[in-house]
């Protein structure tokens, strides 16, 4: 009898043991996906945010090259002042741009960007394959450097997104 009341205890505790952890596996997952909810949340604000700010500065450049006068009747200073002007514009704009294709990478999510990573990779090693058959040395070598490249850029890309690397 004492042995069944033990065997019996024993596995109660076992299963008792692996609810818990199932629980708290299944609490994580649910964790994980609120937070990528929430970062996606806030990438959809920040790209409503950007898109009108990149709306305005283009209606304000717009306006400045109605407003402007002919190059020929300009001096010398005021087509400095405006390339000076149109110079900053460009790169505010560029700023924008670049962290709009962040917030986008953020929306994908790390899945499918490691998807679409991987079927670029692949298809640069297919490439860099068939060039070592073909024994062509530089092709291969200079596939491999950007093979390394694209490597190192996705990782940097997953650092600033703050995803965990798969």
């Amino acid at each position: 009898m004492k042995k069944h009341l033990i065997l019996v205890l024993v596995t109660a505790m076992v299963l008792g043991a692996g609810l818990a952890a199932l629980a708290q596996q299944d609490s994580s997952r649910r964790q994980r996906w609120q937070r990528q909810r929430e970062a996606q949340r806030e990438a959809i604000e920040t790209i409503q945010k950007h898109a009108a700010k990149l709306q305005a500065n283009m209606e304000e450049a717009a306006k400045a090259m109605e407003n402007r006068p002919r190059r020929e009747d300009m001096s010398e200073e005021e087509r400095n002042k405006f390339r000076e002007t149109r110079r900053k514009q460009r790169e505010e704009q560029q700023k924008i741009v670049d962290d709009l294709e962040l917030q986008v990478a953020k929306l994908k999510g790390s899945r499918r960007l490691s998807t679409e990573h991987e079927e670029a990779i692949g298809e640069l090693k297919a490439i860099r394959d068939l060039a070592a058959e073909e024994k062509a040395g530089k092709t291969t070598e200079r596939l491999e450097k950007l093979i390394s490249k694209n490597q190192t850029k996705y990782e940097e890309m997953l650092r600033k997104l703050g995803f965990e690397q798969q």
